[in-house]
């Protein structure tokens, strides 16, 4: 009985301090976060939208603006001869063939020899399983913007008119640094430090911008994101240092060693990293429950190949609940 008794005192006690530990205040990412949520989700265009056109091209980006999201989110590489450009590429090896009619490797071509000869809307198949863009001349893809876009062009038609993620592509023997520098010298050269998020899934990117790009907001690499949310969960995230990033992107699950699966959609999550004044992104959701249920767990932005139909659900969710 009296093991009993103070068994039951030990998980009292374990349990208050616990409590006071999920209310303690939490080190914050010291900046205004423009990537928080703004009254509702933030509505990421992945690659620019491309469940609805050709993604990461001109095409693409100017669609998704007139639907009014607000992030465009796309991929950078940067070519042989240092220029900047927009595309994902083939994980692994970077190769375009996957989404245009050349078979190259972007930071192996100069720009003008890209832009005279891929057409990046080829391999684009819209909803009727047709290829609207494959057949076209260059001049016609040219006039149908879904040319290699370059990444200075995108800020010059868009400017300080929406925020931008943009994730560094670094895949194979493609420059990695270099890009990273480039990036921030474009982004310093028009004045968007405060517009952007750079991504990346890899650490020594990451770092990279971290230490030498302390104006810049970053969002968390793949090792950052697990040992911020196993931090959380854990609890010891109160005892961590200042938040460097200002989001953790990811989707909305993890599988880990040991583990197992780890669900990211869950308001614990989302909450504390809120008061780590950190924003929750997530990739990719194209299916409308998924969307709805993130909405109703308080994500601060959803990445998606689909933003009218993200759109379409903000706009009845918050015609019905203009409070919510």
């Amino acid at each position: 009985m009296k093991k009993m008794k103070k068994l039951m005192i030990f998980l009292i006690i374990l349990a208050l301090i616990l409590s006071s530990l999920l209310f303690l205040p939490k080190p914050k990412f010291d900046r205004v976060n423009p990537f928080l949520a703004q009254n509702r989700p933030l509505v990421m265009a992945h690659a620019g939208g491309k469940g609805l056109e050709p993604d990461n091209t001109m095409r693409a980006y100017l669609n998704s603006f007139e639907l009014g999201v607000d992030v465009l989110e796309m991929d950078v590489m940067m070519t042989a001869d240092g220029v900047l450009v927009l595309l994902h590429g083939e994980n692994n090896t970077g190769n375009t063939r996957s989404h245009s009619n050349c078979d190259t490797v972007v930071w192996k071509e100069n720009y003008e020899d890209l832009y005279q000869t891929c057409n990046f809307g080829y391999n684009y198949k819209d909803q009727e399983d047709h290829y609207p863009f494959r057949d076209m001349t260059h001049d016609e893809w040219v006039a149908a913007n879904v040319y290699l876009p370059t990444l200075e062009e995108v800020f010059q038609t868009f400017g300080k008119n929406t925020l931008y993620n943009i994730e560094i592509k670094a895949d194979s023997d493609a420059p990695r640094l270099d890009t990273a520098d480039a990036l921030y010298a474009l982004i310093d050269q028009h004045d968007l430090a405060e517009y952007v998020l750079v991504a990346t899934a890899f650490d020594d990117i990451n770092e990279h911008l971290i230490e030498n790009y302390p104006d810049l907001y970053v969002s968390t690499s793949y090792g950052s994101a697990q040992k911020r949310i196993i931090s959380i969960y854990t609890l010891s995230s109160l005892f961590s240092k200042r938040p460097v990033h200002a989001a953790v992107q990811v989707p909305t699950s993890y599988t880990l060693p040991v583990i197992g699966k780890l669900s990211l959609d869950t308001k614990h999550l989302i909450r504390t990293l809120h008061e780590h004044n950190m924003a929750m992104h997530y990739w990719t959701i194209n299916d409308e429950e998924t969307m709805r249920f993130l909405i109703s767990q308080g994500a601060d932005g959803i990445i998606t190949d689909y933003p009218d139909l993200l759109i379409s659900i903000l706009d009845e969710i918050y015609a019905e609940n203009p409070s919510s």
